[in-house]
């Protein structure tokens, strides 16, 4: 069992220390997909109220950690590798399409924002701020949404995103901390030359980039890193016409 110090001991906010905490014994391996996570356990391990804790585990819930369950509590979240193809598949559909629309409708205001945003991600690189990295790449793909300008095609990204975990890269690292350097050099590359398409306001070629990027680390991770089998995703692939998205 993870060596936990009382967080009623130590000086940080009450509610991200225990989230901080039970992530970390998550991470760790003492809870399994789909162990429930009981509040009155938590807050006599680590001797805090009832009330952090549930802020934390609401935390965790958003994050994609976790999952309420209805009149049964908060329980680790359940990988589903069918499910995790289908969103995959259908992010492979989306996101290009939403880059292709950003480069013709993009505002200079949203212009800004995506590269304010990439340029904190390029600092933030250690395993210690996984989190604001999630945050930060999340923020990028969801400017690029908001600046294509249609609001159904936003709503249907946002609802494919809740799906997919994407906490799985970035706390997939923790097992791979030599990939890191590596990883996020090519992830922030593949982000500028995605943002550069659509300043330049080349459709086709932001199409292309977005396209690329989303299978080269979704694809390559979900393989490599999660085990999920590559003809599953290439199932999903073929069903979902993605030979179709270079028609011009």
């Amino acid at each position: 069992m993870t060596n936990i110090t009382p967080i009623a001991k130590q000086h940080q906010s009450l509610a991200e220390l225990t989230y901080q905490t039970i992530r970390n014994m998550i991470l760790s391996g003492e809870y399994q997909p789909g162990d429930w996570l009981r509040q009155e356990q938590l807050a006599q391990q680590l001797e805090v109220s009832y009330t952090p804790i549930r802020q934390a585990l609401d935390w965790l819930v958003a994050d994609g950690l976790a999952e309420h369950v209805s009149h049964k509590g908060v329980r680790l979240a359940i990988i589903d590798e069918i499910e995790i193809a289908e969103a995959y598949s259908l992010r492979l559909l989306l996101d290009p399409i939403l880059a292709r629309v950003a480069a013709e409708n993009r505002s200079t205001d949203e212009i800004k924002h995506l590269q304010d945003i990439l340029d904190l991600l390029e600092k933030t690189t250690s395993l210690d701020n996984m989190r604001d990295r999630r945050g930060l790449n999340r923020e990028f793909h969801k400017t690029i949404s908001v600046s294509a300008g249609f609001k159904t095609l936003e709503r249907l990204s946002e609802i494919v995103w809740n799906r997919f975990p994407d906490w799985m890269f970035y706390e997939g690292l923790y097992k791979e901390p030599d990939s890191i350097t590596k990883r996020f050099t090519r992830e922030d590359k593949e982000h500028r030359e995605i943002l550069k398409s659509i300043i330049n306001q080349n459709p086709q070629l932001a199409m292309d980039l977005s396209k690329d990027h989303i299978k080269a680390f979704m694809k390559e991770d979900l393989m490599d890193v999660f085990n999920i089998p590559g003809d599953v995703l290439d199932k999903m692939e073929k069903q979902m016409g993605f030979g179709q998205l270079k028609q011009g």
